[in-house]
């Protein structure tokens, strides 16, 4: 996934061009901005350096969160936002619960601008990997942001992966990737199945979502 997860990073920057403008704290500059994206590149590429959670140390009881950066890209084809977030996943390995979310957002428009982003991403339903698919996990989510005067709807399924593997603890992987797209998005193009679906304004929206954690 090293190669997915530093492309939408490196997507994302080339997509934000011009020059930022700081409005108020909670509008960043494309600097600010570009700076929180190499953030999520940087932890994405030091979780995927790790090896792979090995099935032995897939839990099956206790809970673990796990915290990290967040990217999300959304072109709505009047308007186009990218925008990086604080993301939060716990997960009990004991029956597959999983909650948390994505706040904080932080976002910028397709001329670079930063704009205000509100709301959150919510995550819900979850279903841990066994046999023949341990070290992966899937996990529900929905969320209603705004940015500017946009409304943007997200509802989809983010799969992800364990990884690493402490030699002593009750809780021995170390870290997760996840991610989603729309149809026509850059993990479409991929070829890894949509399973997201997005809206700007209530009309069909193109749509990426990624984040890592550790725990």
């Amino acid at each position: 996934m090293k190669l997915v997860m530093s492309a939408i990073a490196l997507a994302s920057l080339a997509a934000c061009g011009g020059a930022g403008t700081d409005l108020s704290p909670q509008v960043p500059t494309l600097s600010q901005f570009e700076t929180s994206v190499r953030s999520f590149g940087a932890t994405a590429d030091n979780i995927d350096s790790m090896t792979d959670t090995v099935p032995r140390n897939i839990p099956s009881t206790g809970t673990s969160t796990f915290s990290g950066p967040a990217l999300l890209s959304v072109d709505g084809f009047t308007n186009s936002y990218a925008m990086t977030g604080d993301s939060r996943l716990t997960v009990n390995f004991a029956n597959d619960d999983m909650s948390g979310g994505v706040t904080n957002f932080r976002g910028v428009d397709e001329n670079g601008r930063g704009v205000n982003v509100g709301g959150q991403i919510a995550f819900t339903d979850g279903l841990v990997g066994s046999d023949e698919t341990s070290g992966l996990f899937a996990v529900d989510f929905n969320g209603n942001l705004t940015a500017g005067s946009d409304r943007i709807a997200l509802d989809g399924i983010a799969i992800g992966y364990f990884e690493g593997n402490r030699t002593s603890g009750s809780i021995r992987t170390r870290a997760i990737q996840a991610f989603s797209g729309t149809s026509g998005s850059f993990f479409a193009d991929q070829g890894f199945p949509p399973s997201m679906t997005a809206t700007m304004n209530g009309n069909s929206a193109v749509a990426d979502f990624a984040f890592v954690g550790e725990n």
